[in-house]
């Protein structure tokens, strides 16, 4: 009788931690990434709307932006683009900055250098390593200090 209800204990505790690694590593992410985007579909004129970035210009806020590739694979390098007529000549660099959403990866921050004579600002971006098949990352493009723009919101998927 004892030996028989050690069992069904240890039996019960490892069905508990299976349960739980599946929630945490599968199903909380997909939940937390439905919530994130359920508030931005019903905030389309809000500040938080996203551009999400692919190989097609996305336009907003004045700017287009766009990467060199539909499919952001970590370790591998993207070149990313920015079209920004509204800010002054003498802005040189933008910083993006990124956050992944589904786990904590840090804060990644890449410089976005103009091109001389033109109002292109672009960089090349290569994302860390991620052990989830995808990863949203979400961030800002943000011009310098004393300038009157406001950032603009960016969101890449990342897949393996």
């Amino acid at each position: 009788m004892v030996r028989s209800k050690r069992y069904r204990d240890v039996l019960l505790a490892l069905v508990a931690f299976t349960g739980s690694y599946f929630f945490f590593h599968y199903g909380f992410p997909k939940l937390k990434v439905m919530v994130s985007n359920y508030g931005t579909v019903n905030n389309i004129d809000s500040a938080d709307t996203y551009c999400l970035l692919s190989n097609k210009n996305c336009a907003i806020d004045g700017t287009n932006i766009k990467l060199d590739r539909n499919i952001i694979r970590p370790m591998e390098a993207a070149k990313i683009q920015i079209e920004w007529p509204s800010l002054p000549s003498e802005t040189d660099t933008l910083m993006l900055t990124l956050e992944g959403q589904e786990m904590m990866m840090g804060v990644y921050r890449q410089k976005l250098v103009r091109q001389i004579g033109t109002d292109l600002y672009s960089g090349e971006l290569v994302l860390p390593f991620c052990v989830s098949d995808e990863m949203t990352w979400q961030g800002k493009i943000t011009p310098p200090a004393n300038s009157s723009e406001q950032p603009v919101n960016v969101s890449i998927r990342m897949i393996k």
